[in-house]
């Protein structure tokens, strides 16, 4: 099989493996050569000595005496590295550089570390003057200290009483601590007046090392030796490197001129590399296609698996969910899109198999298809949004209306408690340190402020149904931060004080069912799954509704919910307008819950349904475009 047919046979199978479809591409033309290149290469070398201090700790190396021997030695020892005169320098060059030879055409400047020779230098150390000890600063090189008892004098004042005279007498005795002396020995010196010297650690000598630093810098030459190349083949060979060529020979150390003067090491050699170049032919359309090297690697694919791919990707995004999946399913297709999303190269782009006019096609479908996904997530929300805040706010209403019913003297005291409005004055008395939490001392607000907001932000970032960005996280943790002091200390405050006073089960439960049987309606209508039965049980909930009301007042007797001398439904209407004055002084808090659950929760269902909506592509990048990886 010619080479032309094998590479026919390659593209074609390639190309339906990575589209799906067919793709019937026919080579002609084929031209076959082996260029013959010449390289020149080599570094700059520039070579650097640095100083390292070492204190009063001698380093490894050569000991040259002084510093500036030291440094005179390091300098000397450079000047040989550079010429290129030092053999063991030479070989540790070649070690680093030599992989550049046969892998790396193009390799970047490199460092060449330190050389493994350092160059020590000492001085008598400046603090000391060599001695290693210097005087003791606690005694002033005395050795002694005065006494701590006495003060110096040797003696200390004592009173006695003298019960013969009866009387007290006030007189000097020897101090106990110094014997007299007035002084005590230094524990600074141990007596000595002098201490170890902290500059040179007691060396006497103060130590530096010098060591050789170089960097190579890459330069290169290359030319042809023939005229038998492709046009792009200068360009395949920087861009790809010398493992691509068939064979090196005629390598030599060389000096060069002009750019390259002053590397220690140069090199030149002549390399073949087999090319070869296709008319390939799609559709009636023809493209140049080229390939280099041992393995023919691709330099050019000339754009050739447009059609196919074109042919899936024109659909991504026009509508058809199927004609979505498939495209996405489509191993070229996927390629592209994740390339583009992940800002990451691969060779079906690099290589030019698919051209950038197609790349950016398939962006632009798929950039609409997730446009109208996000679109689509959001359908509806407002209408469900704004039954979520009547739903949640009649419930939070009914709530607040029960405990006032249950608790009708808990509802009274509801003026002198704080509230939400209130709440601003408390936070701010508790960040200046105001008041002690707790009974702790007041600066122990702020790590409790801290704690509770770094355990929030955690809470956020593992407990949020989708990933959110940072700001956003930040947000709600300190939203929570604020807001879950007052709501666990009014739970707890207002739940031990209610139950202090106590419950009022007849006025809860005949007021209560006002309220709560109202849901009674709303089951009656949702509950039939046939429209022509919702009326009807409508009707049943409205009947039982009333029973229930009726029942109720039947009960008043043995209840004892309104006076038997008063009109039940006129007593029953009194109870609930006190209890709705508890409503009032709390209608901030049940309108920020209701604005709470309803934004969050309906946000939440619609991410859900989105992202099972989303799942049925069978896609990772589509979740991770998204925002649905989690």
């Amino acid at each position: 099989m010619s080479k032309l047919q094998q590479f026919q046979d390659f593209i074609r199978s390639n190309g339906e493996e990575i589209t799906g479809v067919s793709v019937p591409v026919v080579l002609s033309n084929e031209q076959a050569k082996n260029a013959q290149l010449k390289f020149k290469f080599g570094w700059r070398i520039e070579i650097g000595v640095s100083r390292h201090t070492h204190g009063g700790s001698r380093p490894s190396g050569i000991y040259c005496g002084s510093s500036s021997q030291a440094s005179s030695d390091a300098h000397r020892a450079a000047e040989e590295y550079v010429s290129g005169r030092d053999p063991l320098f030479n070989e540790r060059f070649l070690k680093i550089l030599k992989p550049d030879v046969s892998e790396k055409f193009l390799i970047k400047n490199t460092s060449l570390r330190s050389a493994p020779n350092a160059y020590v230098g000492g001085d008598t150390c400046s603090n000391c003057r060599g001695s290693g000890c210097v005087r003791c600063s606690s005694c002033n090189g005395r050795g002694k200290q005065d006494c701590y008892s006495c003060g110096g004098r040797g003696r200390i004042s004592v009173s006695k009483y003298d019960s013969y005279s009866e009387r007290t007498v006030y007189t000097t005795e020897s101090c106990s601590s110094c014997w007299g002396s007035g002084n005590r020995t230094c524990n600074s010196c141990s007596g000595s007046g002098n201490v170890t010297c902290g500059t040179c650690s007691g060396s006497g000598m103060l130590y530096c090392s010098f060591t050789i630093d170089g960097d190579a810098k890459r330069s290169t030459k290359w030319y042809y030796t023939n005229n038998d190349y492709h046009e792009w083949t200068g360009e395949f060979v920087k861009r790809t490197g010398l493992n691509v060529v068939h064979c090196l020979n005629n390598i030599t150390e060389i000096d060069v001129e002009g750019d390259l003067d002053g590397c220690t090491f140069v090199y030149g050699f002549t390399a073949v590399l087999p090319t070869l170049q296709f008319t390939g032919t799609i559709d009636k359309v023809d493209t140049k296609m080229c390939f280099a090297g041992k393995q023919y690697l691709t330099h050019d694919a000339g754009g050739i698996y447009d059609p196919a791919v074109w042919q899936i990707a024109q659909k991504l995004g026009a509508g058809s969910k199927s004609d979505d999946v498939k495209a996405l399913a489509t191993p070229a297709v996927k390629d592209i899109i994740e390339a583009k999303e992940t800002k990451s190269r691969i060779a079906l782009l690099d290589e030019n198999w698919v051209s950038s006019d197609i790349k950016d096609a398939v962006g632009a479908n798929y950039d609409s298809l997730v446009g109208q996904l996000k679109k689509d997530s959001i359908k509806g929300i407002i209408p469900k949004m704004m039954a979520a805040l009547a739903k949640y706010t009649y419930l939070f209403f009914t709530l607040a209306i029960l405990i006032a019913l249950f608790f009708p003297e808990f509802a009274k005291d509801a003026p002198g408690r704080m509230g939400i409005m209130e709440y601003p004055q408390w936070v701010i008395a508790v960040l200046t340190a105001d008041f002690a939490l707790f009974g702790i001392h007041p600066l122990a607000n702020y790590a409790m402020a801290l704690g509770l907001f770094i355990a929030s932000y955690q809470l956020v970032k593992r407990c949020y149904w989708k990933n959110i960005g940072k700001a956003k996280t930040y947000a709600l943790a300190l939203g929570i931060t604020l807001l879950l002091p007052h709501i666990c200390l009014s739970l707890y405050y207002n739940t031990q004080n209610a139950m202090y006073l106590g419950p009022s089960f007849a006025e809860g439960l005949a007021g209560g069912a006002i309220f709560v049987g109202l849901y009674l309606l709303v089951l009656g209508v949702s509950w039939p799954k046939k429209w022509y039965f919702k009326p009807l049980g409508l009707i049943a909930a409205v009947a039982l509704y009333l029973a229930i009301q009726f029942v109720f007042a039947m009960l008043n007797g043995a209840m004892g919910t309104v006076p038997a001398d008063e009109n039940y439904f006129r007593g029953l209407g009194q109870i609930i307008g006190s209890a709705l004055i508890y409503i009032k002084y709390n209608f901030v808090e049940i309108g920020l819950l209701a604005v709470l659950f309803s934004y969050f929760l309906t946000r939440r269902r619609f991410w859900l349904n989105a992202k099972t909506a989303v799942a049925d592509y069978n896609s990772p990048v589509l979740l991770k475009s998204m925002n649905m990886e989690r």
